[in-house]
């Protein structure tokens, strides 16, 4: 990780002075169709991504996380059996820096003994070892797990604008690994890179969705993400600074187009726009951009696509979508063509870099 950008991603998070410290309870979201998202706090991710507010440090108060898992467990087993559950902390479930290994294994434990179908734990990839994947075997039996990484972006230059470590021939290895034991894959993949031109923020998704194709296992799931600009977030104050400006919903749409139909049945989508901040409320979080004409559309779109199961589904419903005409669409659509910057991405992020140095006296 880049020390200025690190430095300067964990001033903003502690601006919010209320956040920090603050008790949280462990939170189940529904995510569509029958997923849920069982959140847990912790000590903060100890990793510092420009376009996240994962840092926040709250209290691991073991007995009481184990007290209201149990009453979230007991809810799945009445209303959710046979359903998918996403295990979540503040960045890395498998990190021992958030969790204990001791809490870890508690929490799968309890979660085993549900009639939940599939277990994905979000986590980082260096969490992920020989010895953790037959112990989570072990605890899951017959259950199907998945592991959800963040790879966000292929490209080392845009990865280091993320300030993102990845070592992608490491991640590989990793992937296999899990593969080789019987473990399923989920990566995510964003758009709407910092630094970026709108074309090389769709040209970068699309080269990312490629190189999971090409390298991954067939089964590997993709999950694109448009980014979201949140509050404490290095990217909301390159906002604010009027650097950045927000995705249009109708980039994503063009990402989506280019993917090959076969390959849609592994493509899912999240964060499409109707869910705010869970612990800082709806307006800390600034959504894709559309107009008010295609706003029911979009939503319509967002949902039918989530909730679709087969890639023919899908393309229909991207088809339907893309011929969806609008102002967004058009405003969109001369930016995409307008924009040009000849320097590299490397040179970009010295320059903003300089320019947070000065206005965060980092």
């Amino acid at each position: 990780m880049d020390k200025i950008l690190t430095k300067a991603v964990w001033k903003m998070r502690k601006e919010d002075s209320c956040e920090q410290g603050r008790e949280v309870n462990v939170t189940l979201i529904k995510t569509g169709r029958s997923s849920y998202q069982i959140y847990f706090p912790t000590s903060g991710c100890r990793y510092a991504c420009t376009m996240c507010n994962y840092g926040f440090r709250h209290p691991v108060r073991e007995k009481e996380i184990l007290q209201e898992l149990d009453t979230i467990c007991n809810y799945l087993e009445k209303e959710a059996q046979n359903s998918i559950v996403i295990l979540e902390a503040s960045g890395s479930f498998l990190d021992e820096r958030e969790l204990t290994e001791q809490l870890q294994e508690k929490i799968m434990k309890r979660i085993a003994e549900t009639s939940i179908k599939e277990v994905q734990i979000e986590t980082h990839y260096r969490t992920i070892t020989t010895e953790k994947v037959d112990k989570i075997k072990e605890i899951f039996k017959s259950k199907n797990i998945t592991f959800e990484l963040g790879l966000e972006s292929t490209n080392p230059e845009v990865l280091k604008i993320y300030n993102k470590a990845i070592d992608l021939e490491q991640l590989l290895k990793i992937i296999w690994l899990c593969q080789k034991n019987g473990v399923g894959i989920s990566l995510n993949v964003m758009l709407g890179a910092p630094l970026l031109t709108i074309n090389e923020q769709i040209v970068d998704t699309i080269n990312s969705v490629e190189w999971i194709l090409k390298n991954c296992p067939q089964d590997t799931s993709i999950v694109l993400f448009p980014l979201n600009i949140k509050d404490y977030t290095l990217i909301k104050h390159m906002y604010n600074q009027g650097r950045y400006s927000m995705v249009y919903d109708m980039a994503f749409i063009e990402v989506l187009r280019e993917i090959p139909q076969e390959e849609l049945h592994r493509v899912y989508i999240s964060w499409y726009g109707n869910r705010c901040n869970e612990f800082h409320g709806e307006k800390a979080i600034i959504k894709p951009y559309h107009c008010s004409k295609c706003k029911n559309e979009l939503e319509s779109f967002y949902r039918s696509f989530v909730e679709s199961t087969t890639a023919i589904q899908k393309e229909k419903l991207i088809k339907d979508i893309a011929g969806f005409n609008c102002q967004c669409k058009i405003e969109f659509l001369r930016l995409k063509e307008s924009q040009k910057l000849e320097s590299s991405y490397t040179e970009r992020l010295e320059i903003e870099k300089k320019l947070l140095v000065k206005e965060l006296n980092l």
